[in-house]
């Protein structure tokens, strides 16, 4: 299906109505977004709470007193958690977090999110043709060309170096690559740019 989005050639300043080739999707499915991204959201935890057990800790492994006739209770080492210094029980670490999600869930997500901006008009494209050097000045006047005032996520592609750095430094972005870009990134933003080498290889796929 071809789609009109407006299209911002660096080469000449000025914004276009261009035709791009996309699987749009009417009827919006939230439960499978909210499945998709969530599942996104648990790949990319980081299991950083960590605790040592006794076996992890340092310490003598020697008997802190004999087995009997001290009146205190048996102990084995002073590594268990009921000393100071010794190992943690149950606590924290280990842990993997993995969602496994069908190939084509992903993808009919990520075109029903993406649909879902195009109907809202929150779609965009940046022709950087010709851009040789960075620019974050250039992005911020390309912002302001599509009236751009809030969160929005960068998509790029091969050959896209002038404009990823153009567009990483200014607040409230996030810049990804379109092999990469997921549901909850199109969907944690307000608006979502993609770059002609981006929106060219997404067209092949809906071809």
């Amino acid at each position: 299906m071809s789609i009109k989005l407006s299209t911002y050639r660096t080469e000449e300043k000025k914004v276009l109505e261009e035709q791009y080739e996309f699987n749009v999707i009417d009827e919006i499915n939230i439960g499978l977004l909210h499945q998709v991204s969530k599942a996104n959201r648990t790949n990319h935890r980081n299991n950083t709470a960590s605790v040592k057990t006794r076996a992890q800790v340092s310490g003598t492994g020697a008997k802190p007193w004999a087995q009997k006739g001290t009146g205190r209770a048996r102990q084995g080492s002073l590594r268990s958690p009921q000393f100071v210094g010794g190992g943690v029980a149950h606590g924290p670490g280990g842990r993997v977090y993995i969602d496994r999600t069908p190939k084509k869930m992903k993808r009919k997500s990520l075109d029903m999110a993406i649909s879902k901006r195009i109907s809202e008009e929150s779609v965009f494209v940046v022709d950087g043709k010709g851009m040789e050097k960075p620019s974050t000045k250039l992005a911020s006047s390309i912002l302001n060309e599509f009236k751009i005032n809030k969160s929005f996520t960068f998509v790029y592609s091969e050959n896209d170096d002038a404009l990823i750095k153009s567009f990483r430094n200014i607040k409230n972005s996030n810049i990804i690559s379109v092999s990469k870009l997921s549901t909850f990134d199109v969907i944690s933003k307000d608006y979502i740019i993609f770059s002609i080498n981006a929106i060219n290889d997404i067209s092949k796929e809906a071809k």
